[in-house]
């Protein structure tokens, strides 16, 4: 199977997860915590908002612009600026992601479910692109 088709599906997943952290957020819920009971906390930090907008809306846009640049190359735009893109927007994820993570585990201390999976889906997308 094509990298850039995984990379693609994988983005999709992660716009998914998104999209419900975003209707929960609208509805002003906490999202379903399905390991732990930490959600919470993480979801009600000051963290939960980079530069004044809910991580989960940076997800949507992340996610988004991802699946946009995979769908790009996936269907025959190979240009070095579309591929100079994808490098920038795949690593600027997993920075952010190893960001995030920290924040959690040192700052916030204590671990969010679905602020993890969008981690891992960044990484496995990183992994599937650059090491398979």
């Amino acid at each position: 199977m094509d990298t850039h088709l995984i990379v693609f599906i994988l983005s999709l997943a992660g716009f998914a997860e998104a999209l419900y952290l975003n209707y929960e957020c609208r509805k002003k819920r906490v999202p379903v915590c399905l390991i732990g009971n930490q959600c919470s906390i993480v979801w009600d930090s000051p963290y939960s908002k980079t530069f004044g907008v809910s991580n989960e809306v940076l997800g949507l846009i992340y996610y988004a612009a991802v699946a946009g640049v995979e769908w790009l190359i996936f269907s025959g735009d190979a240009s070095l600026q579309t591929m100079t893109t994808e490098l920038v927007i795949l690593v600027g994820g997993a920075i952010m992601s190893f960001y995030f993570m920290f924040v959690q585990w040192r700052l916030i201390k204590a671990w969010c479910f679905w602020c993890t999976l969008s981690a891992v889906i960044v990484w496995m997308m990183v992994v599937a692109r650059f090491v398979l």
